[in-house]
């Protein structure tokens, strides 16, 4: 004998299935699994170009600058210890400021004469003596 009860549990579960025969299967809606690695990788890549554009010495010219920028490149001296060598030279008046890489007596003779005009901070000491260990090694 069918019972209210019985009737409502009947109710209920044919109201079940009918539902899941017209429930739609949608697609979730946010960003796929690979947008969330191609994100990160892309903004290393971005920076790394951004980086190697920027410390770029500039394009060799026939001048004195340019030698020192040459040399430097040669002895992987790059961004700030290449601007302060150019410091250097400025400071020191050298017309030939390539002559610092000659020796290790031009080397201490241009810093002796930059540091009568400029003072050089803790850093810019060890750069120097990083340099002059590179160079003159």
């Amino acid at each position: 004998m069918i019972t209210k009860s019985n009737l409502s549990l009947l109710a209920e579960t044919r109201l079940g299935e009918v539902i899941s025969n017209y429930r739609e299967e949608a697609a979730p809606a946010g960003m796929s699994g690979w947008w969330y690695a191609l994100i990160p990788v892309a903004a290393i890549v971005i920076s790394l170009v951004i980086y190697m554009l920027a410390d770029r010495p500039p394009t060799i010219v026939n001048t004195p600058l340019g030698m020192l920028h040459e040399l430097c490149r040669v002895h992987r001296i790059k961004g700030y210890s290449r601007t302060l060598l150019e410091e250097i030279a400025e400071a020191a008046s050298m017309t030939q400021p390539a002559t610092m890489f000659l020796g290790k007596d031009q080397f201490d003779e241009a810093v002796k004469l930059a540091k009568s005009k400029i003072s050089f901070d803790k850093k810019q000491t060890s750069t120097l003596g990083m340099i002059r260990r590179r160079t003159f090694a």
